[in-house]
């Protein structure tokens, strides 16, 4: 793989810095998880990424109510601050805001002033900073948690001038003292500071058991990278394994020796990623981990006692929350075996021997709405989805002349006509678009400014379009224009090209397999070659020579109401494919062998009749249908 994470989680961890912009914070918000963010970097996430009154922490991805008023609503993180001054605390500070200047006991936070003892008390009266948030600066308390205390004074909803002193037992909220003699008169109160010294040794007890968890987090990280050292080794011993065997035979043998090879490799591959997926998920967790331990403990630490008191049940299920999440986080080990044949004789696939591989189950995958629009008012099918770039994608639908390119909140960035109508589009590795038109028969490539051109003209129909690693192109083909006229005897096949419009092969005509019509195709990162045949209602997966790996065809599927029927097909990073079953208004989630794992989406989540899909390299997955309507969905692998 291209990057790796950090062996180590101790440069990561920055509970100081924002978990956005990675910087010192400006204006700290902290989060109901206890994950604090600058206000501006918080506020332009949840502009991105909001939906329904709701977001996900970007750090530990938990679903947040958004207050009403805003992100500036929520909490001010008061205790960075806090904190911050405890660090750099310097001894006989004066007050700046009498005249006498005398020495300074406290600061206000808001204000960012020293204030000596009579003007804290002052300052605490006046109805424009009574609810300020003072630090102490004094040494004379010989108790250092107590010393640096945030102090400010929190009021009753209900008696607007009477401070929250007491906390009623029976209804576990904390009320000032004209609520304790009239609506709360016989119920158990206890004053609010006992309450809140006691909450505060339940919660240190809770911190210090979910400190115990950091280094089970370094272990799993440790572990990691041990497991990706050994899967090297294991996949280096089993490719000379398999070249020692090859020497044995002949020309066959060498070919099915290749094969196998590429077999290790794609599962390699696919190991490697999720090894690469883990870490980041372990270092987040840790991360997530470490922010919370530390916002908590300042919570803990110098939250007013009203605070404390009516959070203690929010910070005793964080606290909860977080001691569990490292135990979900064991990786599952694969394993790979080569299982030889005992002797040479039989059929040189049988003497040669076979991969044989024990997966652990597939990771869950938390799919997120993001957007739905319209790409025109044409209400036609979306044929096809090109993402481009960071958020992005070009998108035509009802087989026009125009393209249209959308960012992933519904936004149409730019309209371009190509002349001709569309079927298909990809961008190749310097970025220019490559088109198929299928009535005209022809294969079409921009330049500059999006002219287009012809590189190719075919004795076919082109479909579906794919470029492989190697900057190859790969183009579905049909001697009818729609499916729904092919006919018996119709030789429909994959054709390869080059980038500059000359064909270099074909396959799918062949005895081992023959398409019906192949209509969409993709890559995979494993180099595999993944075609949705929607006439013989099935996904196949292709080696890069064209020969046959396996096959999909919905029967693995139990619940579905028609028979499968797939028209548009993506393939992620980590090797899933995902196909848009338009009969089931379904999209299913394969795994890089063709193994099903579950519909990820269906019309419970208001997809109708999928055609077109694309995931792009920062997990938006698009799915295009019909009505010219167009879905955007986060996907996140837990």
């Amino acid at each position: 793989m291209d990057s790796r994470e950090p062996s180590s989680l101790g440069p990561m961890i920055q509970p100081d810095a924002c978990g956005i912009c990675l910087g010192e914070y400006t204006r700290p918000k902290i989060l109901p998880c206890f994950h604090t963010f600058c206000f501006k970097c918080l506020e332009s996430y949840v502009d991105k990424t909001g939906r329904l009154g709701r977001f996900s922490c970007p750090l530990c991805l938990g679903d947040t109510l958004i207050p009403k008023g805003g992100v500036a609503r929520f909490q001010t993180n008061f205790y960075v601050k806090a904190d911050k001054l405890r660090s750099t605390y310097m001894p006989n500070v004066r007050c700046d805001v009498c005249e006498r200047h005398d020495v300074a006991d406290s600061r206000c936070l808001e204000c960012d002033q020293n204030m000596c003892p009579n003007c804290c008390k002052t300052h605490l009266k006046m109805t424009a900073s009574r609810d300020h948030h003072l630090i102490g600066l004094s040494v004379r308390d010989s108790t250092p948690n107590l010393r640096h205390r945030v102090l400010t004074r929190i009021y009753c909803d209900k008696h607007p001038g009477d401070e929250l002193t007491f906390y009623c037992r029976k209804c576990d909220m904390t009320i000032c003292l004209r609520c304790k003699v009239t609506s709360h008169e016989n119920h158990v109160s206890d004053d609010l500071q006992e309450v809140a010294r006691q909450t505060r040794e339940h919660l240190n007890a809770k911190l210090e058991g979910a400190k115990l968890h950091l280094p089970l987090f370094h272990e799993q990280l440790n572990d990691v990278n041990r497991y990706e050292e050994n899967i090297v080794q294991t996949k280096d011993k089993l490719v000379k394994t398999i070249n020692q065997r090859a020497t044995k035979l002949h020309d066959k043998v060498d070919k099915l020796a290749a094969t196998l090879i590429h077999d290790v490799d794609s599962e390699y591959n696919v190991e490697t990623a999720r090894i690469d997926s883990h870490r980041k998920k372990i270092t987040q967790a840790s991360k997530a981990l470490a922010g919370q331990i530390h916002a908590a403990n300042q919570a803990v630490m110098y939250g007013a006692d009203a605070e404390i008191a009516r959070n203690k049940d929010l910070l005793v299920q964080q606290m909860e929350n977080i001691t569990t999440t490292a135990e979900r986080l064991q990786l599952p080990k694969l394993t790979l075996e080569l299982s030889p044949s005992i002797t040479l004789e039989g059929k040189i696939e049988e003497s040669f021997g076979s991969l044989s591989t024990r997966r652990p189950p597939a990771v869950d995958i938390k799919i997120q709405e993001m957007a739905v629009f319209q790409v025109d008012d044409t209400f036609k099918v979306v044929s096809s989805i090109c993402p481009v770039g960071d958020g992005e994608a070009w998108v035509t639908s009802g087989w026009k002349p125009e393209i249209h390119l959308f960012n992933v909140y519904g936004t149409r960035l730019r309209t371009q006509s190509v002349g001709r109508n569309i079927d298909s589009i990809i961008q190749d590795k310097s970025k220019s678009l490559i088109v198929t038109c299928s009535d005209q028969r022809q294969i079409l490539r921009s330049h500059g400014n999006i002219d287009f051109s012809i590189i190719a003209t075919l004795g076919q129909h082109p479909r579906g379009i794919a470029l492989t690693e190697d900057n190859e192109l790969l183009v579905c083909t049909g001697q009818s224009l729609a499916f729904q006229d092919y006919k018996d005897g119709h030789k429909n096949k994959v054709l390869r090209y080059s980038v500059d419009g000359r064909m270099t092969g074909e396959f799918g005509d062949e005895d081992q397999w023959k398409f019906m019509y192949p209509l969409r195709i993709a890559v995979n990162m494993t180099g595999d070659i993944c075609i949705a045949d929607c006439q013989r209602r099935c996904v196949t997966i292709h080696r890069r020579d064209g020969t046959l790996k396996a096959k999909y065809t919905g029967a693995e599927t139990s619940g579905l109401k028609n028979s499968f029927e797939p028209r548009g097909l993506a393939c992620d990073s980590r090797g899933f494919i995902f196909v848009t079953d338009n009969a089931n208004d379904a999209i299913h989630l394969l795994d890089h062998s063709g193994k099903f794992i579950r519909l990820i989406l269906t019309s419970n989540d208001e997809v109708y009749g999928p055609y077109a899909t694309a995931i792009d390299s920062k997990g938006f997955l698009w799915v295009g249908a019909r009505d010219a309507t167009v879905k955007v969905f986060k996907v996140t692998y837990i």
